[in-house]
């Protein structure tokens, strides 16, 4: 008879027979028993290897081979065993390769280099003969099938540009004309110094100042200085109720990166971005401190302009990267 300790649901067997998941349950286990012990001695033979097998150097060995497990991926094993070297086609062994790393370079050569290199301009898409220059001295080095190919990117070249500061000053014949009438007050250079001692500031065809990947057009507008541009910078004029949409950003060089002063300021509303290399951020490297300027000394020369992208570039970065756009 059910009385107060009887359970409320109760198991029911009206099978007595032992049932099984899946056939084969014996020949499963044995072979999970088998590969978890493996897994087991795989990742101990890795971490002895790591911290109690000694990195050998075939140069201490290069007669006498002590087998070890190396670390150096030049030190790919012994007997004739060239590791990955040997997958770029040169047919020598891992001492000799390290042996041509160490000693090859010299510094007659990379001024010869860079000389070449830094004579003419070489912007993104341009100057085909350094590239061909290129190819030729690696044939000369033996590296085979090298070959130039092209390819469509997306970049913008300069074709013109101009920055002015505008103020009304109003003629006599307007005077009581509420319309302003605008005058250039200054107009920026916008370009560098030619320097004697440097011949590539004089060509014909060196790169004018501009910021690759900014966008073209034409704006007319108040400024707002926005210090080094950083979003904590913006924040804080957002914070003094300074009104930016519609306006010019005036932002030093430095802190971020280039792009992202420009990013901030177009998501805040702004049409146009200025950027300067701003002396006082020389420290005391400057010609008023005793330091002569390029190219006679460390010192930057005054008209030099800083070139480069301003694309939005965190946008491409690792997501765990995203808080810094």
């Amino acid at each position: 008879m059910p009385n107060e300790s009887t359970p409320l649901l109760a198991v029911v067997r009206v099978d007595n027979r032992p049932r099984h998941r899946y056939p084969h349950s014996r020949v499963r286990r044995c072979c999970t028993c088998l590969l978890g012990t493996l897994l087991v001695l795989c990742l101990t033979a890795i971490l002895v290897t790591l911290f109690f097998v000694p990195e050998c150097d075939p140069r201490r060995h290069k007669h006498d081979y002590k087998p070890c497990i190396p670390k150096h991926p030049f030190y790919r094993g012994g007997n004739g065993n060239k590791g990955w070297i040997s997958t770029l086609g040169i047919q020598s062994d891992a001492v000799d390769i390290f042996d041509i790393l160490t000693k090859t370079p010299n510094e007659a050569k990379a001024k010869e280099w860079s000389e070449y290199y830094t004579s003419g301009p070489h912007l993104a898409g341009k100057n085909l003969s350094q590239a061909e220059w290129t190819q030729a001295r690696w044939d000369e080095f033996g590296i085979p099938h090298t070959e130039i190919i092209a390819y469509e990117v997306y970049v913008n070249y300069p074709v013109d540009h101009s920055l002015a500061l505008l103020e009304d000053k109003p003629s006599n014949k307007s005077s009581n004309s509420s319309s302003p009438n605008w005058k250039v007050k200054f107009e920026a250079k916008l370009e560098e110094d030619v320097i004697e001692e440097d011949s590539t500031t004089a060509l014909a065809d060196r790169i004018p100042t501009f910021h690759g990947y900014s966008a073209s057009g034409n704006v007319t507008a108040s400024y707002v200085y926005v210090n080094y541009g950083t979003y904590a910078d913006f924040e804080d004029l957002v914070a003094a109720n300074i009104s930016l949409k519609g306006k010019i950003a005036i932002a030093k060089y430095g802190k971020i990166f280039r792009g992202l002063k420009v990013k901030r300021a177009q998501e805040l509303g702004m049409v146009g971005c200025v950027i300067y290399s701003d002396p006082g951020d020389d420290g005391d490297v400057t010609a008023e401190n005793g330091n002569k300027t390029y190219p006679s000394g460390p010192a930057r020369n005054p008209s030099s302009v800083q070139r480069g992208s301003v694309q939005y570039i965190c946008e491409y970065l690792d997501p765990c990267f995203g808080e810094i756009c």
